[in-house]
């Protein structure tokens, strides 16, 4: 014992030091930014929101626009809304930030998640993907007029691929409100290349695909009708020079726009004069000619907005998506109050089947010099509970951000340490230690050897 109390005082005296300077750094009133600016991207390396992101990464090394890099943290899952909520829910502070498209307004109107863009500070919007509507080359229909034509006079017999709740959902319910009575068989497609094989096998009848999808995907002329694809429609403002033959949706009297801009975004309350440094930042990163080439290889549009004029294209965005949603809401069932209910009926069925055995063990004479097993039956019930209510507030805490993860974490291995043990005197020391090093020690080896931001 004496060899681990020394080694367990050690240990902390260490943590202890490390995490005060660190703290004391990361809080340090000096100018923005002190430190590397982490830009979450909601998606796996290598898709679409990534590369662009890292696009944008070059001309800040080039044009050394920030005394601080950027570093690119990929959070994938739930169609980008583990990301999203990872950045609402950080410190406030200009150190994390997101780049998200319009998934970020889709999935509130979905139902995925209950916030949307009101729950981010606006920084800039960088760069838009033009959207085209695809069929499959031997198609019969020679634009999107005819299809929507044909939706209406047979009523979901025309398969349309558009991820549930994404953007190309939403675009999807807007073109069958554009036509009054047509209706679409909308499928979940996973990625342009899921569409791209369903409609060369005929499941699909047409897909929405990004400009540069679309021209990754086309073969070349002469290529076998039944093995190639063609755009029916562009969903820009304007017909686009890469695609010149292609008519607009609304030169066909479909008034339905699609640009796939990408946002980026603060936690609420970053302080205004650092939204300026990012999004003046931003704006100088689309100016750099490695940017501009790079882009303009992936047929990304080179828009830039800030203030009122990026407030204002979200919100056109926002009511066309919202009016298409009133058309056809989701009749998905609330999984977090399911389980939440299942699991505290699990608890409760616990707790009660303790009371239980409990009962059909006092009908047994106790054994010479043991325990009350009417205590042991009480207690554990009772302790079980009271751990399970230290973790809930654990959680919460480090939802709202009252205290540091370190010291939210040693508090909450004490309290359960405390009550496992009875708060027994003779196990205070060690109960410390071992909070202490837990707290301490797992905020060093996530924060220091895997990078990961924590509460």
């Amino acid at each position: 014992m004496i060899l681990w109390h020394v080694v367990a005082t050690g240990l902390i005296v260490c943590l202890v030091v490390w995490w005060c300077m660190r703290f004391t750094a990361a809080d340090a009133t000096v100018a923005y930014p002190n430190r590397p600016i982490e830009v979450v991207v909601p998606y796996p390396a290598g898709g679409g929101s990534d590369t662009f992101v890292r696009t944008l990464q070059k001309g800040f090394l080039e044009d050394n626009l920030l005394p601080q890099p950027l570093v690119v943290i990929n959070v994938a899952g739930g169609g980008g809304t583990i990301g999203s909520r990872d950045v609402k829910d950080a410190k406030p502070d200009g150190y994390r930030i997101l780049c998200h498209h319009n998934a970020i307004i889709s999935a509130k109107l979905s139902e995925t998640v209950d916030y949307g863009p009101e729950a981010f500070e606006p920084i800039a919007l960088t760069g838009a993907m033009t959207m085209v509507v695809v069929v499959r080359e031997d198609s019969r229909f020679a634009d999107l007029q005819e299809f929507l034509q044909e939706a209406k006079q047979t009523p979901k017999q025309l398969t349309f691929g558009a991820n549930q709740g994404a953007p190309a959902y939403f675009t999807a319910l807007q073109l069958e409100k554009s036509v009054p009575g047509a209706q679409l068989s909308i499928v979940s497609a996973d990625g342009g290349a899921d569409r791209y094989s369903r409609i060369l096998g005929g499941h699909l009848d047409a897909g929405i695909f990004s400009l540069s999808e679309y021209l990754d995907f086309r073969s070349a002329d002469g290529t076998p009708p039944d093995e190639n694809i063609r755009a029916i429609a562009c969903l820009a403002s304007k017909r686009r020079p890469a695609i010149p033959d292609v008519a607009t949706a609304l030169e066909q009297d479909i008034p339905v726009l699609l640009s796939n801009a990408n946002y980026w975004w603060a936690p609420k309350g970053t302080p205004v004069e650092v939204l300026q440094v990012l999004a003046s930042a931003l704006e100088k990163a689309m100016l750099n000619e490695t940017v501009q080439s790079e882009l303009t290889r992936l047929r990304i549009d080179l828009d830039y907005s800030q203030g009122e004029e990026f407030r204002q294209v979200l919100a056109e965005t926002a009511a066309a998506f919202e009016g298409a949603a009133a058309k056809r809401r989701s009749n998905i069932p609330d999984f977090t109050n399911w389980v939440g209910g299942i699991v505290v009926c699990l608890f409760v069925l616990v707790v009660l089947e303790s009371f239980l055995r409990r009962g059909s063990t006092e009908q047994e004479e106790p054994a010479l010099g043991s325990h009350s097993s009417t205590e042991d039956f009480v207690r554990r019930p009772m302790t079980a509970a009271a751990c399970f209510g230290v973790l809930i507030v654990y959680v919460y805490v480090l939802g709202q951000h009252w205290l540091p993860f370190a010291i939210a974490t040693s508090l909450m291995v004490l309290t359960i340490g405390g009550l496992m043990t009875k708060w027994q005197r003779q196990h205070w020391v060690i109960l410390f230690q071992i909070a202490v090093l837990t707290g301490m020690g797992t905020n060093f080896i996530f924060t220091e050897v895997f990078t990961t931001t924590l509460p």
